[in-house]
């Protein structure tokens, strides 16, 4: 319950109305700036995940950065070496396209959406892969794909692009050193859209298990507690859910989402 449930709870209570008669202007000001208050803590918290996010791609596309700089760097020591240059060239173009691909695939789903729209759960999810593709190779982290579509959903793709980015890198931080795996799946089943992120990871703990889905509860010494709360409550808005599975080793993580209506016709 929150706060401004509490208090609508506790005014209509007959204790409560009793010894406050008369003054139900008074709370109900209060009502109002509390449900402020809140809308105010809500948009900072989806702030704060949107860092990670934003954070997450930022450091992929650093990578390329570093490699173009080193680039120019080596090819300005050797201006009359033709085949390095070349080679140079070859190689600073390929870092061209990565940082081209990263910046058009997470602009394309964060343009500005006034209205739902039908959009492509795979696309989505492969992209979200991607941005953290650098990531996973170099935790030598085995990625597994089963994706069968079409599996199209009606939505704002931004905010599922987060939540599957959101449960890829809660992935990559469950994995093992050494061995680590992640599979992605997305299919199709009675209408519904699934997607689901699987580690091999230790697992969750039994007090860990309760609690996972409200905001800041983490296990992670830098982490804040919102990502899954956050993502959740996407997932209800888009009339979906998040539920979560123990197996013999790690967790897996399942989006599932009402298939957009043309699709569930066909």
């Amino acid at each position: 319950m929150n706060l401004a449930q509490a208090l609508v709870q506790a005014r209509d209570s007959h204790e409560f109305g009793d010894n406050v008669a008369g003054k139900a202007n008074t709370y109900e000001e209060l009502l109002e700036r509390l449900r402020m208050a809140e809308e105010a803590l809500q948009r900072s918290e989806r702030l704060a995940v949107a860092s990670r996010f934003a954070g997450a791609v930022m450091h992929e596309v650093n990578n390329p950065l570093e490699a173009l700089t080193n680039l120019v760097y080596i090819t300005k020591r050797a201006p009359h070496d033709r085949s390095a240059i070349i080679h140079n060239m070859e190689i600073a173009e390929a870092q061209l396209a990565r940082l081209s691909e990263i910046t058009r695939t997470t602009l394309s789903f964060y343009r500005e959406q006034a209205e739902a729209k039908d959009f492509d759960l795979v696309e989505i999810a492969q992209s979200a892969l991607m941005i953290h593709s650098r990531r996973a190779q170099r935790q030598k982290v085995d990625i597994r794909k089963e994706m069968r579509g079409p599996a199209t959903a009606r939505g704002f793709a931004g905010e599922i692009l987060q939540v599957i980015s959101n449960l890829i890198l809660n992935a990559l931080d469950a994995v093992p050193e050494t061995g680590g795996i992640l599979t992605l799946r997305v299919k199709t089943f009675k209408g519904k859209v699934h997607i689901s992120v699987a580690d091999n990871g230790s697992g969750i703990t039994p007090a860990m298990s309760k609690v996972m889905f409200q905001a800041h509860q983490t296990t992670k010494s830098n982490g804040i507690g919102l990502g899954l709360w956050l993502s959740k409550g996407i997932a209800e808005r888009h009339d979906g859910t998040i539920t979560y599975r123990q197996g013999k080793t790690g967790t897996t993580f399942r989006l599932t989402l009402p298939m957009s209506q043309i699709l569930a016709k066909v």
